[in-house]
């Protein structure tokens, strides 16, 4: 089998692949096969839609989408893309979709605990802040409620990025305050709501 300008990556190329069999005939089949750069370019345009960093220039943002250990993961409707008091390694972007943030709260005369939402996720939003600040372990679940595809990086290769680079750990910790701030507000009007209910 002969496959020229074949490249390890995840978005498109045409590729001609040549497969001579016993008999003799040449079959050509044209397909399409990922590249780094094009995979790149998603991780950059996902990471220009996100709170965190928006503070960055595009120098910044190039460094953290050449992190090696990028990868992207697609859930269905009702799969958990983590669960609360996990340890967390990667720093999580939703990329599209749509994802509820849970709280686990134990239900009575079950072993399952009941999941409480307590907010949404939607396209450009992070999962797991917990990544970039110790001790590490998730606050919620994430709970998929539409297909969703997330795009993840090793936290010790972001941090250690951010602690090599200050200026741009910096503002992704800003960033990060932000997110974490507006979440926190949301949280608080969701309770207030609920007990003005009651």
């Amino acid at each position: 089998m002969l496959s020229p300008g074949v490249n390890s990556g995840f978005t498109s190329q045409p590729v001609l692949v040549i497969i001579i069999g016993r008999v003799i005939y040449i079959k050509v089949a044209i397909f399409w096969l990922p590249t780094r750069r094009d995979y790149y370019m998603d991780i950059m345009n996902v990471l220009k839609r996100c709170e965190v960093f928006v503070g960055l220039d595009d120098n910044d943002l190039e460094k953290i989408a050449n992190l090696p250990s990028w990868h992207r993961d697609s859930y269905d409707v009702g799969d958990f893309v983590f669960r609360e008091n996990a340890e967390v390694n990667d720093f999580h972007i939703l990329e599209n979709g749509e994802v509820r943030l849970c709280v686990a709260l134990p239900k009575e005369g079950s072993d399952e605990p009941m999941q409480i939402p307590v907010g949404n996720i939607t396209t450009g939003d992070i999962l797991g802040w917990s990544a970039l600040v110790s001790p590490h372990f998730l606050t919620t679940s994430a709970v998929c409620v539409k297909p969703s595809s997330v795009i993840a990086v090793n936290r010790k290769e972001l941090t250690g990025l951010m602690d090599c680079n200050q200026s741009l750990g910096y503002e992704v910790m800003k960033g990060l305050v932000r997110v974490i701030g507006a979440r926190l507000r949301d949280l608080r009007l969701m309770f207030v709501s609920k007990f003005r209910l009651m």
